[in-house]
């Protein structure tokens, strides 16, 4: 009995368990759901199909990647997950022509991303939490998510993405606590590599990874202090240390020129100088989709005068939207039970809510000083706020499509604030406990809270795969 006591107070069996939790998910929809289901795979599957047949990266307007009556193709998008497919299968084409095995194959790449992502996770939630309970729940919250699982399971672009927002975070957070060292840098700028090849929907994590290293160089000359100049200044003055700023910023800024430059010189060279290809996209999309799908003719709520609040709140936008972004598997019209919906709104927004309670400073992020505590919360607002902004701004302008796996990039910044809140509500109720001499419950409440939560984090994303997924399928 010893050797298991000790085994389950071991922190790396937890890890483990950890890890295994998401792959077997993973691995789930990987073999079982069927080529298609998830998101429009089969058109971005046709990228890495053409890569693996012919070597090269294909124009935007190719015969063989352009989608069926719809127009255009992704490949006038970042597609470096889809070149690592591609070349991967073209390798594998050495071996086996077997469709299912090449499938599963390129699958298991965003199955890696997906891997990379729970240890970014385990990496946040140690440097946002001092305490084991909340690293877990922040750490589960990001992984768990059904639909954050999913992600990672079929042929696109989010994986990657969501991946090098974490990593992002990760080095960004660390440079600030412990000095942007050459690995900081470094891991900073293929973070932003990544996500600059991967998708665009992604990119105000690179803003706010860009606010956080600058404002790390920003301090702070106390009242009376001597400075370098031997002069004493009668107030508080804040100064930029520019040298360190400018050597460490231009070698991020070159590794990000030498890995993501060459994208946007080749569509500047292909598109005419579009370096985005979205002009090129468009009107690709023009000359080769239906008539039903022709940009002109398509009808979106801007073209018809809705307004955008009225299409968020007076349509099923927004029910969709969140549906989606809890749980909503294969072609949008898999979800999982109702009861798990509504249990994960509560926790949003009971998190949400009390994450804005000016209480519990010393409770997160302890080795800052509430000035960067106050800044890293508003760049995690604003990390959440970016992709729900574009998402709207799609669906109204151009494509309804409520679908929640494009506010994924806001899932680290989401559900540290969602965590904070939890936190700060075990605190406020463990002072009530005291206040009403109930000192006995005071230390289990966290743990029984915080149990209790994580129970059902696991069991959702368990039931939503084994009980709903697979059956559905099998």
């Amino acid at each position: 009995m010893a050797k298991e006591r000790s085994l389950f107070k071991n922190e790396s069996f937890y890890e483990v368990l950890f890890f295994l939790t998401a792959l077997a998910c993973m691995l789930a929809f990987v073999l079982i759901q069927p080529f298609g289901e998830g998101p429009d795979e089969i058109n971005r599957f046709r990228i890495v199909w053409y890569i693996s047949e012919h070597g090269i990266l294909p124009k935007g307007d190719d015969p063989e990647v352009l989608i069926p009556g719809y127009g255009g193709s992704y490949a006038f998008q970042p597609m470096l997950p889809y070149m690592i497919q591609g070349y991967l299968l073209w390798f594998l084409h050495l071996f086996t022509e077997r469709f299912d095995m090449l499938l599963v194959s390129a699958r298991m790449v965003n199955v890696l991303f997906g891997l990379g992502c729970a240890y970014y996770a385990r990496k946040l939630s140690k440097l946002f939490f001092p305490d084991t309970l909340s690293q877990w729940i922040f750490s589960c919250l990001v992984v768990f998510l059904p639909q954050s699982i999913f992600i990672h399971t079929y042929v696109n672009t989010d994986s990657c993405a969501l991946f090098s927002v974490m990593m992002m975070f990760a080095a960004a957070l660390t440079g600030c606590r412990k000095g942007f060292g050459r690995s900081q840098c470094i891991q900073l700028a293929v973070g932003i590599v990544l996500c600059m090849l991967s998708y665009y929907n992604a990119y105000g994590a690179i803003l706010v990874s860009a606010v956080l290293f600058l404002t790390h160089f920003i301090n702070k000359v106390p009242a009376g202090s001597i400075t370098a100049d031997g002069t004493a200044s009668p107030k508080d003055r804040y100064y930029i240390e520019f040298r360190p700023l400018l050597r460490k910023g231009c070698f991020i800024a070159l590794l990000v020129l030498i890995g993501a430059g060459w994208w946007f010189l080749r569509n500047a060279i292909l598109y005419q100088g579009d370096f985005l290809g979205m002009q090129a996209r468009n009107q690709c999309v023009a000359l080769t989709c239906t008539p039903e799908f022709h940009p002109l003719l398509r009808p979106t709520y801007q073209n018809q005068g809705v307004g955008v609040l009225e299409m968020v709140f007076g349509t099923d936008f927004f029910t969709l939207l969140s549906r989606s972004f809890v749980a909503m598997f294969g072609p949008m019209i898999i979800p999982t039970h109702y009861y798990i919906y509504e249990t994960y709104y509560r926790i949003f927004a009971a998190g949400l809510v009390a994450a804005l309670i000016p209480v519990g400073h010393e409770l997160y992020l302890n080795w800052q000083s509430t000035r960067h505590k106050w800044l890293i919360n508003i760049c995690m607002g604003i990390a959440c706020i970016i992709p729900i902004v574009l998402c709207v701004y799609y669906s109204y302008s151009w494509d309804f499509q409520p679908q929640g796996r494009y506010l994924l990039p806001m899932l680290p910044a989401f559900m540290y604030l969602v965590t904070l809140g939890i936190k700060k509500i075990l605190f406020l109720l463990q002072a009530l406990s005291d206040k009403l001499h109930l000192r006995t419950f005071t230390p289990i409440l966290p743990k029984l809270f915080g149990g209790l939560l994580l129970f059902f984090i696991t069991a959702a994303l368990l039931y939503s795969v084994f009980a709903v997924m697979v059956p559905h399928y099998l």
